[in-house]
């Protein structure tokens, strides 16, 4: 809501300009009122106001001499309001800025169609900052995601590095980490998307405060940061390590100490050429996959684990979906038959004990996958209390470790057969009982599901297909409708209607009413 202060001398004036209008419909709020032009200045240099509406006559500082000290500090637009029909007093307004010039009796359709304006304005400048501030560092974040992933390569980049001052020095130690934030996955639905935002923007800041010198930080998706990272160690590798992992744990203990969130980060191996970011880019990738196993608010790195070159790492990726399809088809003896397989190669190969560990953690973590995805319960299979990650990495036999691994595809296996496929029409009806019940709260697909014991993104496809509209549709559609009965059947305004059908941003809910009706609540009402 934009902030308004009314300033008249005369407190009929004042009322009448204060109900002239639903000042809310347009997206303002009178934060303020003077009786005069001193008050006015008093409370303006106090206050964060958007909007100055006031009369030109009044006793001591008139509204003349109050915009000529108001533009000594702030470009706010100003209204004028005023009895008196002189060319002078509108010539003198006009060159000091003002947005219009309006007689007394003011008629609402003036008023309004002016508010309309100004509001206009304030979104586009407001948008024109946001493309101003956020552009650099959105080309930095596209650049630096698409070159970590090997999307673009070094020497088709160079340009752009010297543009955006990037520097990457052959020669030089490299890695990738990732750092989710917790929050976002199991926070307080409550949290508006602005509250959201907000928390994100200050897990950044705390995190480039951190690494600032150290490398280079980007927005890898909604929920996790990347950071390309340039250890300050000697150059040995286990120096650099060893300095990566200070920096992970000033991240991790600094944005919960700043920002108030949890964070979980993948560490990646330190690699010593800019050619092979991307590897490191990969096994940062496969850490933070392995969350489930170790548990939130962890640094996840390879723990010595040996790793193959890059490409070799993409062969056992490729063994280990031979074994889940065969999961997925539910084929016992075949997958048997890979697994003994596989541990007969790495014998014969005599393979080190870190590989075969590293191929066990990935089978685990694609089986939790296809069991999350399927929207199917996995806690009596995948349990941070299981200590499945300990099992691994403690494993003294390769013999023991393909047992592990037979036995949790088994468990998968049964699982899957034990799952019936969800009675679509059912878990859909229980879905719009909910949302019948808690339109009111700030209820969303991922907190039913739950709710469901369903994966919310195979929830959302099954309600879609059932009724042929998205959650969020029908969850829009039963809102409006109750708006539109309290309406026309109470005598509540529009912010508690708002607040009654689940929306506690109010400049939102008069956007998706007037979307829905193609009216505006007060024009809804008066019909």
């Amino acid at each position: 809501m934009l902030k308004v202060l009314l300033v008249d001398d005369e407190p009929g004036a004042l009322k009448s300009m204060k109900y002239l209008v639903d000042w809310e419909q347009y997206g303002f709020q009178i934060a303020g009122e003077a009786r005069s032009g001193k008050q006015a200045l008093d409370l303006l240099e106090r206050n964060d106001y958007s909007l100055l509406v006031t009369d030109i006559r009044m006793p001591g500082i008139d509204g003349l001499e109050l915009i000529c000290k108001l533009r000594e500090f702030s470009q706010i637009p100003v209204i004028v309001m005023s009895g008196y029909e002189e060319f002078g007093y509108v010539k003198e307004c006009m060159k000091r800025g003002v947005k219009d010039y309006l007689l007394k009796p003011v008629g609402e359709e003036d008023l309004s169609r002016l508010l309309t304006t100004v509001k206009s304005e304030f979104a586009s400048q407001q948008l024109l900052d946001m493309q101003l501030y956020l552009g650099i560092p959105a080309m930095r974040d596209q650049l630096l995601k698409k070159w970590v992933r090997g999307v673009v390569k070094e020497e088709e980049a160079a340009e752009q590095f010297e543009l955006l001052k990037i520097k990457v020095m052959t020669g030089d130690s490299y890695c990738c980490l990732f750092v989710e934030m917790e929050f976002l996955e199991t926070g307080d639905s409550f949290w508006t998307d602005a509250e959201i935002q907000i928390k994100r923007f200050a897990v950044r800041n705390v995190m480039e405060d951190v690494i600032a010198g150290s490398g280079y930080m980007f927005e890898e998706s909604f929920e996790r940061y990347g950071v390309l990272l340039h250890p300050q160690g000697s150059g040995e590798d286990d120096d650099s390590s060893e300095e990566a992992m200070r920096i992970c744990e000033r991240i991790r203990d600094c944005v919960a100490k700043y920002a108030k969130v949890a964070v979980t980060i993948g560490l990646g191996e330190v690699v010593c050429s800019p050619r092979e970011i991307v590897r490191s880019c990969y096994t940062a990738d496969q850490m933070l996959d392995r969350k489930f196993l170790v548990g939130s608010e962890a640094i996840i790195t390879p723990n010595g684990l040996e790793a193959t070159d890059g490409w070799s790492a993409l062969e056992e990726i490729q063994h280990v979906q031979y074994v889940v399809e065969a999961v997925k088809e539910l084929d016992r003896e075949r997958v048997s038959r890979q697994l003994a397989g596989r541990m007969h190669d790495y014998a014969k190969q005599h393979t080190p004990k870190s590989i075969v560990k590293s191929m066990v953690l990935e089978l685990v973590v694609n089986l939790f996958r296809l069991v999350r995805e399927l929207g199917i319960p996995y806690e009596s299979i995948f349990n941070l209390n299981l200590n499945d990650y300990g099992t691994i990495m403690e494993a003294k036999k390769m013999e023991k470790l393909f047992e592990f691994a037979e036995n949790k595809c088994m468990q998968t296996i049964e699982q899957l057969e034990r799952s019936m496929p969800p009675q679509p029409a059912n878990t859909v009806q229980l879905v719009k009982r909910i949302v019948e019940s808690e339109y009111g709260t700030n209820i969303s697909l991922r907190s039913i599901a739950s709710q469901v014991y369903m994966n919310a993104a195979y929830l959302g496809q099954l309600f879609k297909a059932e009724e042929g509209i998205s959650f969020n549709d029908h969850l829009l559609r039963v809102r409006m409708e109750r708006a539109k009965e309290l309406l026309l059947a109470t005598e509540l305004k529009a912010y508690e209607v708002a607040q009654a059908v689940g929306y506690r941003e109010l400049d939102w809910f008069y956007k998706r009413f007037k979307e829905y009706t193609g009216m505006s609540t007060s024009e809804f009402r008066n019909r």
